[in-house]
């Protein structure tokens, strides 16, 4: 993509993307570590903050201000009452990013994309429906593996973002939900990304994806017998 992968992936993980440019960045993800990794990074910082964010009653001129600063020109005062779905969508979504924006301490700048980003592959296109993504790190650290979910497809796939490297060993990729006992979903390649059948996460909204470190071949007993290295929780989200 020809604009900086940082400042679009922070863009599109606040949702003030257009359509087109998500689902740029949603085919990037698959086919380009460094949209990937800014994808991820951008997650890792922005959660905490959206889940431990109070909640604020913006002021009632809140959204012709917007308007205002946005268009650059005087609004007129129009008593024609606005529906209450409408305006509570419209000041939610400007009070999301903006408390999502500041408590992460940090600041986008640059112009919105005036016309859809170039990709450089061809990957097969977007189908419609849910997506799920998910930030595999140790600890809540920086993370090490990109989680996603293709809802069409039932196909998982994994792309490295920042793994170390485990010479003598062999990285296993398990499924939790909920409190059931972990499932083998497959070995990491030595590496690159990779894709996997996972059909058992189609509809699950309580998934974690776990990476355990398993003599080579994996686990001898079908259960994890190594360290858990690292894990992540899935998100579902839109994509068209």
């Amino acid at each position: 993509m020809a604009e900086d992968p940082n400042l679009i992936a922070g863009e599109y993980v606040l949702g003030t993307l257009e359509t087109y440019e998500r689902q740029a960045v949603a085919l990037g993800i698959l086919t380009d570590p460094a949209i990937a990794r800014a994808v991820a990074e951008w997650q890792s910082r922005l959660s905490p903050a959206l889940l431990t964010a109070p909640s604020v009653e913006p002021s009632p001129d809140l959204w012709r201000r917007i308007e205002r600063a946005t268009t650059g020109a005087t609004v007129a005062n129009d008593n024609r009452p606005m529906g209450k779905a409408h305006r509570r969508w419209q000041l939610a979504t400007a009070a999301a990013a903006v408390v999502a924006v500041l408590t992460s301490g940090l600041a986008l700048r640059g112009p919105m994309l005036s016309s859809p980003p170039t990709i450089t592959s061809s990957p097969a296109p977007l189908q419609p429906g849910i997506q799920s993504i998910a930030a595999l790190s140790e600890n809540g650290g920086t993370p090490a593996l990109l989680v996603t979910f293709d809802q069409a497809t039932g196909k998982m796939k994994v792309m490295p973002v920042n793994l170390a490297p485990r010479p003598g060993h062999s990285l296993e990729l398990w499924a939790i939900m909920g409190k059931d006992a972990p499932k083998s979903l497959g070995l990491m390649p030595s590496s690159g990304p990779t894709t996997m059948p996972a059909k058992m996460l189609d509809g699950r909204d309580d998934a974690t994806i776990a990476v355990s470190l398993e003599p080579v071949g994996g686990s001898p007993t079908g259960l994890p017998t190594g360290p858990v290295l690292y894990s992540g929780s899935m998100v579902t989200m839109p994509v068209s």
